[in-house]
Formats: C-alpha cells, sequence, structure tokens
C-alpha cells in the first residue's frame, strides 16, 4: 500500500485517494482558467468510477469530459448513473459527458477521433490509477499515441508508482520530452502541495506513489 514504508497502511491509501481527487480538481481549475482557447476537452483513461463532470464546476467552460475505462467497469458505473436517473438524483453534467469502454492493453486511444474526439482540441489528460497496471510496452505506447493527439496547449496528469517491475518516472519523462512535453512538477504524496491534510505532517512524504505534470509546447 502507498506510504507502508512510513506505517500508513491502508488508512493511508484512503487519505492517498482523497488527496489525489483534490489535486487533479485543481489542476483541472487551473488549466482551464489559465488556457485561453475556446474549445477544451477533459480525457480521464481508466476513469473508473469519477463522477467529476455532474460537480466540477470549472467543466462548465470545457466542451466535453472523455470517460474511457474497461467495459465491466463502464457498464457497471452506467447501471448506477440510471438507477439514479430514474430516481430523479442524478444531476445534469457540466459538459457534454463522453462515455468510452477500452481495454487498453486490447484497443487504442487512437480509435477515439471515431467517438468525436478532436486532436487539434487542447486537452486534460488524466491518468489516474491507470499506468501501473499496465505492462511497459503498453505505457510506451499509450505516452506515443497521447503525444500525437495533443495539440499545443494541452496538459498531462500522471498518477505514478515506483516499481521495479514498471516503467519509472524518469524513462516517462525521457519519453515525454521527445514528443514535444515540456515537465512542470512532479509531487509525491506527503510533500508539500499534496497533503490538503490527508498525510501526517509529521511523516516524510511517502516514496511509492506521486503525480507528475506535463504541458504541450
Amino acid at each position: 500500500p502507498p506510504g507502508a514504508d512510513i506505517g500508513l497502511g491502508l488508512e493511508g491509501h484512503v487519505l492517498y485517494t482523497a488527496a489525489r481527487t483534490k489535486l487533479i480538481n485543481d489542476q483541472v481549475d487551473q488549466w482551464v482558467n489559465d488556457t485561453t482557447k475556446a474549445d477544451l476537452q477533459v480525457v480521464n483513461l481508466g476513469a473508473g468510477l469519477d463522477t467529476r463532470v455532474y460537480w466540477l464546476e470549472s467543466l462548465k467552460e470545457t466542451n466535453s469530459y472523455w470517460e474511457v475505462d474497461t467495459p465491466s467497469v463502464m457498464s457497471h458505473k452506467q447501471k448506477i448513473l440510471d438507477d439514479l436517473k430514474e430516481q430523479g438524483e442524478l444531476p445534469e453534467p457540466f459538459c457534454l459527458r463522453k462515455a468510452i469502454s477500452m481495454n487498453f492493453s486490447r484497443e487504442s486511444i487512437f480509435d477515439l477521433p471515431n467517438f468525436g474526439f478532436s486532436s487539434a482540441t487542447p486537452t486534460f489528460w488524466i491518468l489516474e490509477g491507470l499506468i501501473m497496471y499496465l505492462e511497459r510496452s503498453d505505457v510506451e505506447r499509450l505516452m506515443e499515441q497521447l503525444s500525437e493527439l495533443s495539440t499545443s496547449g494541452s496538459f498531462l496528469s500522471l498518477n505514478f508508482s515506483v516499481s521495479p517491475n514498471s516503467l519509472s518516472i524518469d524513462e516517462i519523462d525521457g519519453l515525454l520530452e521527445g514528443q514535444g512535453w515540456k515537465i512542470e512538477s512532479r509531487k509525491m504524496f506527503g510533500e508539500e502541495g499534496f497533503q490538503y491534510g490527508r498525510y501526517p505532517l509529521e511523516k516524510p512524504a511517502n516514496k511509492i506513489v506521486g503525480f507528475a505534470t506535463y504541458r504541450k509546447k
């Protein structure tokens, strides 16, 4: 579990999940505020049960919010949303919601334009809890494809973990720099700017999980 080396265990993982949700929200807010283009889109790869499109107000300034995950996850999620809608408890999304089923090990995000994705529109990419579950070659391919689909001003929020079996964040930095991205930040959970009152102040920052951000030149 994240933070296991400093004794946080399962509780630490729950707190980490809450903090990373807030971190991504702040990044989306800032990107929307800083980007002058009229057309913007947000793509969450490996979206899981994310529901930001219903409550993150800065998404009102974007055209579309893309939720991409495996068919089993997306069908389970849609059933919950349909039940809420039937009960009159589902609010209207702040922008167009695009729900796409995809297996990242067998399918390509190059298929996204078939669903209306525009590679000419600045895109905020969310990769939260995704690449640590993919093979090295899959991560490399995903970074290359994501880069080809991203125009100037696009932003990438990349959740990573330190593991001897996965592509290191330094290797990913090199891949993305070669694809025209500028590294903006790297924060480990527990460092300043990635705490949000969810990390014990007396503990050193964890050395396992963090976020790196990049902006397309």
